[in-house]
C-alpha cells in the first residue's frame, strides 16, 4: 500500500496552528475527501459541523469534549478517535501522528444510525488498522532514507 497525506479543502493555516489536519490517501484513493464532498452536497448541516470540529481540533492540544471528539472505548483499537457532528450523524475517524510533526490523519468515515454500535466498532477498527499500516510504512520510509 502507498500512503500520502492530502490537504482538506476549507482548512487553512489559521485552523491548524497546533495540528495539521490531513486526509489519508491510499493507493491513489481518498475516501475521506470523497465522503466530505458528498456531505457538502447532500448533508450540509453535518458537513458544516464536521468542518467546525476539524478547525477546533487543529487549534487545540487534545480535544476532550465528547460532544466533538470521542476516543474508542475498545482497547484493541488503540489511540483512535472520531470527530462528531454534534446532534448529527456524520463521523470522521482519525488518529494523532506525533511522528509526522503534529499531524491529525483522517482515515475513514461513517454515518451514525440510531443503533450503530456495530458500525461504529467497525469504523474504529478500520481506523486502528490504517493507523498501524501507516505507521509501519512511515517507519520503513525513514529507514530507506
Amino acid at each position: 500500500m502507498r500512503f500520502k497525506l492530502k490537504d482538506i479543502p476549507g482548512l487553512d493555516a489559521a485552523h491548524q496552528n497546533r495540528w495539521r489536519i490531513k486526509s489519508l490517501e491510499i493507493d491513489g484513493k481518498n475516501p475521506v475527501l470523497a465522503e466530505l464532498a458528498g456531505w457538502s452536497s447532500n448533508a450540509k448541516a453535518d458537513f458544516n459541523k464536521i468542518m467546525k470540529v476539524m478547525r477546533y481540533v487543529g487549534t487545540q492540544d487534545r480535544v476532550r469534549n465528547k460532544k466533538h471528539v470521542k476516543k474508542s472505548d475498545n482497547p484493541k483499537h488503540g489511540d483512535v478517535y472520531e470527530m462528531r457532528a454534534d446532534k448529527g450523524s456524520a463521523r470522521l475517524m482519525f488518529f494523532y501522528s506525533e511522528r509526522d510533526r503534529s499531524v491529525v490523519v483522517c482515515t475513514n468515515t461513517y454515518w451514525k444510525a440510531k443503533d450503530s454500535k456495530k458500525e461504529q466498532d467497525v469504523a474504529f477498527d478500520l481506523c486502528g488498522h490504517l493507523k498501524r499500516l501507516y505507521e509501519r510504512e512511515a517507519g520503513n520510509e525513514r529507514k530507506r532514507r
